[in-house]
């Protein structure tokens, strides 16, 4: 594709959609952020390539917001976003059709895992996977 990554950013807090939106847009992913599910709506969601979506029940509920998109029709590839990760909750997750489950509070790890998501898709960028290297060596 003759373009850059388009990744949609839904979380409730402001501290997380800041660090991640700057830490994809270095890596030259287009983002768009957004507060809460009808924001997300109102977007639509056929233009992005992924979707972050942050698991803050009851204020956003994570699963009842990948039922919406889902049922909306065309979705693009779900990345789900926690600060503490069980391992029964993210099988919860991928049992409705979700790629994964990311730690929010490790910038790096949500940058590895959306480079995961969209290299299948081949975007006019430049590969993020030396930045990844050179952001982890920097945070030993």
């Amino acid at each position: 594709m003759d373009r850059l990554p388009r990744v949609l950013i839904l979380d409730t807090d402001l501290h997380t959609l800041i660090t991640l939106q700057h830490a994809l847009e270095e890596a030259e992913i287009q983002t768009t952020i957004t507060w809460n599910e009808a924001e997300a709506c109102q977007l639509g969601t056929s233009h992005f390539d992924l979707i972050l979506i942050g698991d803050h029940p009851p204020e956003l509920n994570a699963a009842g917001v990948v039922d919406d998109l889902s049922f909306r029709g065309t979705c693009p590839p779900v990345l789900i976003l926690q600060a503490v990760i069980s391992e029964k909750i993210a099988e919860c997750f991928r049992r409705l059709g979700v790629i994964g489950v990311v730690s929010k509070l490790d910038p790096v790890a949500v940058l590895d895992q959306v480079t995961k998501a969209l290299a299948p898709m081949q975007f006019k960028a430049k590969a993020t996977t030396g930045l990844i290297e050179a952001r982890s060596s920097r945070a030993a």
